[in-house]
This record gives structure tokens, sequence and C-alpha cells, in this order.
């Protein structure tokens, strides 16, 4: 990418100042609650490694216990000694392994995240514990162009929203992707080796003292390896999934093929861009069910982590029954507590029969075979490979009670407020959630069954 562009990722001088100020401001606070002689307050993150790009310079502070104190004790004091030291600031509780905060002053966001002062990263208790160690490991293997290179990742990965390990993403975390310009030289090669990716992936990178098959090995079934250098008995691409990885892969290809400035900075959707993107689900003529749902509060993980569920067995469900369901996607609006799961299926037309084939003649169980289609289908027959067929009518030919069915309160997860509707009227959502924030960009990529960078890279 040309310099410029690369002097926009750089935070500006004053974006750094304020950063500072707003971690002075907060160090000096906490440190009432945590005195120094127990405690260290420090700044890890980004803006400690050099790799954070301007306007999101969000802040990771750390408070470090005695290791004496352990998990329980941050469980039970923590977040009520933090909330006394900082009581006149805007605060969210937040939960991983273990609570902590969100500040919020002017622009900046501030996590202040507890965690075991140790002397080993093999010694963690939680992944926090690590923190330290992965910003002294990151700023000792980037040079002043790596920090860059790492930018240009991170921003590529944010455009084509692979980015951020949390549930709703599935993603590559900033210490990932450090790993990755660390590991293959650069973001070309990153994009380079990418490209030509095929699950599992296994990346070592330098000072680890574990090999390839050992690695395969200990984390069989991830679809992304990379042995933690720090702490090489944990896999820090644990959190990506096989769907995001290759969405990286796919727009690792593209961006090879045909550069564009797009899969960095996708373009917004503006009316006409939506327009045109429910002429084409029209034109497309597959049917979407949307199921609008009223949330509780809950962390965002876990709430991401119920709703994704949901979505998950209604699509298992129908698959199993065997309608024409195409794919699902999940949307959350985080200010009204409300969520839409949305599937798309060949067509909502399902009354037409479906066709059962059954075990071979000679198998045991035909005659369970034989006496289910007498039972629910239209007799059977023997196909010329010896196996019984038939053809069977469905269980319910209306989609809706299908999901109804699945979305029984009993089966209903614990977030899960309530089901406020179950429609095919996807127009209708558009025109009243088009505002809300990120439903978009969202809606675009559903409607047109491509990703949001491709409408700016067709136009390059």
């Amino acid at each position: 990418m040309a310099e410029g562009f690369l002097e926009r990722l750089r935070p500006r001088e004053e974006e750094i100042r304020e950063a500072f100020r707003v971690y002075g401001l907060l160090r000096e606070r906490l440190g009432r609650a945590f005195p120094g002689d127990l405690f260290s307050i420090e700044l890890y993150g980004s803006i400690a490694k050099g790799t954070a790009i301007s306007g999101d310079l969000d802040l990771d502070i750390f408070v470090l216990v005695p290791r004496e104190y352990g998990r329980d004790w941050i469980k039970r004091s923590f977040v009520e000694k933090a909330r006394e030291a900082l009581r006149d600031i805007p605060l969210e509780e937040r939960y991983a392994e273990h609570p902590y905060l969100r500040a919020r002053i002017d622009s900046i966001e501030a996590d202040i995240v507890p965690a075991i002062r140790i002397s080993r990263a093999s010694e963690a208790i939680t992944a926090a514990d690590r923190t330290p160690f992965h910003t002294e490991y990151v700023r000792r293997m980037l040079s002043s162009d790596g920090r860059d290179h790492v930018r240009l990742l991170k921003k590529f990965m944010k455009g084509i929203g692979v980015y951020g390990a949390e549930i709703r993403v599935g993603g590559f975390s900033g210490y990932v992707a450090e790993l990755l310009v660390i590991s293959l030289g650069g973001f070309i090669g990153v994009i380079e080796n990418s490209s030509r990716w095929k699950p599992p992936v296994v990346i070592i990178p330098p000072g680890s003292d574990i090999g390839e098959d050992e690695a395969r090995r200990l984390f069989r079934g991830s679809p992304l390896i990379i042995p933690d250098p720090v702490d090489p008995r944990r896999n820090a691409g644990a959190a990506v999934t096989l769907r995001t990885l290759s969405e990286f892969i796919v727009a690792s290809k593209l961006y090879l093929s045909k550069p564009s400035r797009s899969f960095f900075e996708p373009p917004e959707v503006d009316d006409k861009a939506l327009s045109r993107a429910l002429e084409e689900y029209r034109g497309r003529g597959t049917c979407i069910v949307a199921i609008i749902l009223k949330l509780g509060k809950s962390a965002p993980d876990n709430i991401w982590g119920e709703v994704k569920s949901l979505s998950k067995r209604i699509y298992n469900r129908l698959k199993s029954e065997r309608y024409p369901v195409l794919r699902r996607t999940e949307y959350w609006d985080e200010e009204s507590d409300e969520a839409v799961i949305a599937l798309e299926l060949v067509s909502c037309n399902i009354s037409e029969p479906i066709q059962a084939r059954g075990p071979p003649a000679w198998v045991g169980n035909s005659l369970d075979f034989i006496e289910k289609q007498l039972r629910s289908g239209w007799g059977f027959w023997i196909g010329d490979d010896g196996r019984l067929e038939g053809v069977r009518r469905r269980g319910y030919i209306d989609i809706e009670r299908v999901v109804e069915n699945t979305l029984s309160k009993e089966a209903r997860p614990r977030d899960i407020r309530d089901i406020k509707a179950i429609t095919r009227d996807i127009e209708e959502i558009v025109r009243a959630w088009k505002d809300r924030k990120g439903f978009r960009r969202w809606v675009y990529t559903l409607l047109t069954s491509k990703p949001l960078y491709y409408l700016g890279y067709v136009e390059d």
C-alpha cells in the first residue's frame, strides 16, 4: 500500500498524548485502591507494543495481583475495589474468565483487567496472566517496519470482518496478527502464505520450542494452530473458526488477484446500495426467514454464545428434517437488546414431498424403513442398486411452525427472553432496522451473498 495510506494508519502524536493522559489519570486513581507495595498497574496491548491504529487507541490497563491472592480473590474483590476507586467515571462490568471493567473518558475506552503476577508464562492461571510476556515478546521481535506491517494486516482483517477473538467474530486477535507478521515476513508475506493455506494450518513462531508434528498432536481439531512462543502448550490461534479462517483465505486470494483499498476500508452501505441489495435478493429467488429475539442483560460473549447456539440448533433441525436451508447468520443490536437470526432457504414453499433413501434390501433393519414409509410416506420401491427408496411427506409444511417448534420455551437459552416475531418479510425488517449500528453492513452481505469489501472491489 502507498506510504500515504500507512501514514493514516499510524497514530498521530496528539492521539498518543491523549491516550497516555487517560492512562495516567486512571493509573493514579487505581493506585489508591491497589497500592504499589502489593500490586503493579501496567499498560499493555497495542499501544504498549506500538501496533495501534489511528482512531482505535483503546487502552489495556492491567492490575497485576500477587499470586497468593489467586483467582478467587479477583472474582470476589477486584471489581468492588476498582469501582470504588473510579466511582465518578462511567464504567461497564464485563466478564471473560473473570470480571473486569471498561471505562470511558472522552473518546478513549479503557479495559481495566486483573491478572496474576507470575514469573513465567507457563505458570498462568488465566489467559490474562500471559499478557505481559506477549508484550515483551512482540516488542523484542518487531522492528519499526514490522509494526507498520501489523497495522496493515489488522486493518485488512478489520475490513474483511475477521478481526477479533470474541465469540461474535471467532477470528484473529491482535496478538495473532502480530505473530503472523513476525513469522511470515510482513503483510504481503502473510497474504501470500494465507492464499495457499489448507486447514489445519500450522505456524511455528520464532523462539518456540515446539515442532510442527507435536503442535498438530497437541492441538488436534483446531483449524489454525499457532503455539504461543511464550507458552507453547497454548494455541494462540484457538479462537479462529474454520469459517473465519476460510474467509481470510478467500479474501487473501482476491486481494492478490486485484488489490483494492476496499479490503481495508469497505465502502458504507447507503440507501442506494441497500436498494440494489434488495433487488438482488428478489432476483435470486431464495427465501429468508428472520427470527427477532428479545434478549436479557449479560456479558457480550454470553449473549453471542446463546444467539449463535440457538441459530445453529434451528439450522441443524431444518437440515435433519430435510428442509432446503442454505445458511444462517446473526445480528445483535446492543442498544435495544434485540437480535435477528436469519436463515436462507432455497425456497419457503416446502409442501413438496421429499425423497427417502433407505438401506439395501438385505440389511436387517430394512423392514423398519418399509414400515415408516407405509406410515408417513407413499409406498416404497427398490432401486437398481438394491436399496429401498420412497417418497415421504414432511412433518411440517409451514416453515414458521418448524422454527416455532424448535424455539419452544424448554429449549430457549437463559438470556433469550422472548421471540418477538418469525417472519419472511425481510424488506420490512430492513426498513425498521436500517439505522441501527452495524445493521446495514450485516444485511448487505445477507441480501447479496457477497462480503462487504466486494461492494468496492468491483468498482475499483
